[in-house]
């Protein structure tokens, strides 16, 4: 019974406000304020408890160089205005919501709005990435004092109640054509550039080289610039799979070219070698020498003594010093005069350089890859590989993306 009551007296009030309430508004503004207003004095002499609310939407940016971070939030201001009062002048009113000119006309130090502010941020980068960084953003009136207003924070209770909230979201998807042309296709022509070594003769180590640190570099500065323009996230992106993966693969391209100079100058000092011994072994052999290599082998030394031949012949030999030069140099090794027939000495000799593991680099140039071979190779598997690549990383993410469309 009380309720029907209640209903009914509700609803009265509802109607007589409907039809009365534009002109109440009016009337209960101009009461209030009213020539003895005065928006310059404070509304208690007292002092006026200002209540602050702040919620954070979202920071837009924290710069580590400048040492500042910009964050939005709604700022609201709360405080009471005994002069501002109208319970007492109608009863249909619970609340008035004014527009900003009316809002110029009253005392502010309730005002809500929405704020970008930018403010320091003193940063500890030791720890750099590793960090945490705590910002402080300060408030604080610039007209009054302590003793007219004071402030303190406001615990969260929304002040107009309960709000129903509609959200729609937005599914976007992402034209990557543009990023194609603009990303992608440079580093296919870095690292194809990283090929064209593989191509130039093996002797030509300098433009090898120079070609492939090239196009790494070229990668490296293309990668700092598709970084500048994205956000810093914390998890690994598809394009940081494919510049990383691209790094990877000039990087072993140089690893390659740095093999082959490596097998050419062993190739090259083998045959050296071989041809130094040649020269020797094509001479007839001083008695001398016959004398100081059977002396030698009998202390067990002859390694050494056969290291330093060799090692002078080897020398010579880059020098282009004439054969004659040569051996008459070897002569003076040993001052013993026996000689005998010189096709056994020859023989004698050799077996000798063989004791000492010099003839052996003869067997190990056989050994050895030849740098063409190792280009070869290179031109066959450098392409297979990326092209497998290819096909795993667009496979992957289109599918990914079509899973997610269709979901």
């Amino acid at each position: 019974m009380i309720d029907d009551q209640t209903t009914e007296i509700e609803m009265t009030l509802e109607q007589e406000c409907g039809e009365s309430l534009g002109g109440s508004t009016k009337s209960v503004l101009h009461k209030i304020l009213n020539d003895d207003y005065d928006k310059t004095i404070v509304p208690n002499k007292n002092g006026t408890l200002v209540s602050i609310e702040v919620a954070l939407q979202t920071f837009s940016d924290i710069s580590e160089i400048s040492a500042s971070f910009t964050a939005d939030i709604l700022f609201s201001q709360i405080w009471h205005d005994e002069r501002l009062r109208f319970d007492h002048l109608s009863s249909c009113l619970p609340n008035l919501t004014l527009n900003h000119q009316i809002v110029d006309r009253i005392w502010q130090p309730m005002i809500n709005h929405r704020l970008r502010v930018e403010g320091p941020c003193y940063m500890d980068l030791r720890r750099f990435p590793m960090d945490s960084q705590e910002c402080e953003l300060i408030l604080e009136s610039y007209a009054y004092n302590t003793a007219k207003v004071r402030l303190k924070w406001r615990d969260w209770d929304p002040a107009t109640g309960k709000w129903d909230q509609l959200s729609v979201s937005f599914f976007l998807t992402r034209q990557y054509g543009f990023y194609i042309l603009q990303i992608y296709t440079p580093t296919y022509i870095s690292v194809i550039m990283s090929w064209l070594p593989f191509w130039i003769d093996h002797n030509s180590q300098p433009a090898r080289f120079t070609l492939a640190v090239s196009s790494l570099m070229a990668l490296t500065f293309q990668y700092g610039s598709v970084a500048r323009s994205l956000p810093r996230v914390s998890y690994i992106k598809a394009i940081d799979v494919w510049m990383f993966a691209m790094c990877f693969f000039i990087l072993f391209s140089l690893i390659h070219l740095a093999m082959v100079g490596y097998i050419d100058r062993r190739v090259l000092k083998a045959k050296r070698t071989e041809k130094s011994i040649d020269l020797l072994t094509s001479s007839a052999p001083h008695p001398s020498m016959d004398s100081s290599f059977r002396e030698c082998a009998a202390n067990g030394n002859g390694r050494n003594v056969c290291g330093t031949i060799i090692a002078n012949s080897i020398s010579w030999h880059d020098k282009q010093h004439k054969h004659e030069d040569f051996l008459r140099n070897l002569n003076r090794l040993s001052n013993n005069p026996e000689f005998s027939d010189a096709s056994s000495k020859r023989k004698e000799w050799r077996k000798v350089l063989r004791r000492g593991g010099l003839l052996g680099r003869q067997e190990t140039r056989k050994r050895i890859t030849s740098a063409d071979k190792w280009d070869e190779t290179a031109r066959r598997n450098f392409p297979i590989a990326f092209c497998i690549f290819n096909i795993l990383y667009w496979g992957y993410y289109v599918i990914l993306e079509r899973r997610l469309n269709d979901a």
